[in-house]
């Protein structure tokens, strides 16, 4: 897939809407490769390695106000994989 790139994105629900593994689902313009979720007592969590067009910071800029509208928050930063892993 020419001009993919990889991603690392975290989504944040605290005290606020459930939160799954399926979160990204409806996230604009990413392939989820693979996603965990962690949960405490007010607070949810998915990571998740994505696959997307552009930059990381693109990336960032349609998942904050995608996450926001859903009453979370999110963040993202590229991938780097050594060289034994490509």
């Amino acid at each position: 897939m020419s001009g993919q790139r990889l991603s690392v994105a975290v989504v944040l629900s605290v005290g606020g809407r459930a939160l799954d593994s399926g979160v990204f689902s409806d996230a604009p313009g990413v392939r989820v490769l693979r996603a965990e979720c962690a949960r405490g007592e007010r607070a949810t969590c998915v990571a998740a390695t994505l696959e997307h067009e552009g930059s990381s910071h693109d990336l960032l800029g349609r998942l904050r106000p995608w996450a926001a509208g859903r009453g979370f928050t999110a963040t993202a930063i590229p991938v780097s994989l050594p060289d034994r892993c490509r």
